[in-house]
């Protein structure tokens, strides 16, 4: 089976020759090509020669598009800095108060170079790659679009202070995101990928995620042309797990590795794949022999449900993680002794 097989057959539920392995490299091509950052996320040729290197080097199941979140922010105005071996963040970001969100220039997806980065780079990767595996494109969720644009502490101070004012916000970031992820689908994404802050108990309360966040991703969801991925967003999410359940074009969440991945099963249900495996945090400091271990447990407890693949548990993998740590997950797919998975 080759890498879109693999996958599609474990989101029907069908055996599989191996488990479907999808560490999220997007930073890590850049590593690979001794590419400098700056360049990196802003030219998708490069982003591309990257992502060709990942490929090689570790053949996954899955490939990321650019996993560069700050670029939205800058295409709204921010101030865009690179610092250290990792992806851009917001010096500024372009607005500082609720009012301006009144006179504030929407940017377009067709025309503004930093959201344009993010569809050529999808459409460079399918041609190179997309005959044998699936492209995956990480997206903004329409309530965490303002903590880009406003900052997270300044957007949580006005869904706290003025909730009126803040659901006025986010009626106009449902479009942006759905504009958004429909231009990866047109560019050729499999599916979108979107880290769920605003719904993290790390982040907000049960009644924000279920009664602010919830509604949102339930109103913009049915307008997506393809398939969506929830995730954790890199903190543990089980206890507003049941939130991300029951929405439309849905087909799986991803989850924290200090959820217990029984009862995210339990929470899900038979149908949703659940994505789970090491912490990226703990990937420069782990062994391979012990990130191995780590993934042969995880594969051990999801022996049966063959609806999960073994990614990273994280943001991106981070840059100063030995090459042998990511090459532990395949490696532990391939000889692990449940190779076929019942349907």
């Amino acid at each position: 089976m080759n890498g879109i097989e693999r996958v599609q057959a474990t989101l029907t539920g069908q055996a599989v020759d191996r488990r479907a392995v999808a560490p999220v490299l997007s930073l890590y091509g850049a590593r690979l090509t001794g590419c400098p950052l700056d360049r990196y996320y802003t030219d998708s040729e490069f982003y591309a020669r990257g992502q060709a290197a990942v490929a090689d080097l570790f053949q996954p199941d899955l490939l990321f598009s650019s996993f560069s979140f700050a670029s939205v922010g800058a295409a709204f105005g921010g101030n865009l800095f690179f610092s250290g071996n990792q992806a851009p963040n917001l010096r500024r970001p372009a607005i500082l108060s609720p009012e301006e969100w009144d006179t504030l220039v929407w940017p377009r997806h067709d025309t503004n170079p930093h959201l344009l980065y993010f569809q050529e780079t999808i459409q460079r990767l399918v041609e190179a790659h997309g005959s044998e595996v699936l492209v995956a494109a990480p997206v903004v969720p329409p309530f965490d679009v303002p903590t880009l644009v406003m900052g997270i502490e300044g957007w949580l101070r006005l869904v706290l202070t003025d909730r009126s004012r803040a659901r006025g916000v986010l009626e106009k970031c449902v479009p942006f995101f759905v504009e958004m992820a429909n231009s990866y689908f047109e560019a050729g994404a499999a599916c979108v990928v979107a880290p769920c802050g605003f719904m993290s108990p790390s982040v907000v309360t049960r009644d924000i995620a279920e009664h602010f966040s919830r509604p949102a991703l339930a109103a913009a969801l049915p307008q997506l042309k393809g398939p969506i991925v929830l995730h954790h967003v890199g903190a543990p999410m089980l206890a507003h797990l049941d939130l991300l359940t029951g929405l439309p074009s849905t087909l799986g969440l991803a989850v924290d590795r200090q959820d217990d991945l029984d009862q995210a099963r339990a929470i899900a249900g038979p149908d949703l794949t659940i994505f789970g495996g090491p912490s990226v945090f703990r990937m420069p400091g782990y062994t391979a022999s012990e990130i191995e271990a780590d993934c042969r447990a995880l594969l051990e407890n999801r022996r049966q449900d063959a609806r999960f693949i073994l990614c990273t548990a994280g943001p991106d993998v981070p840059w100063e993680t030995p090459p042998e740590n990511i090459q532990a997950l395949r490696r532990t797919a391939e000889s692990f002794s449940g190779r076929s998975v019942p349907a």
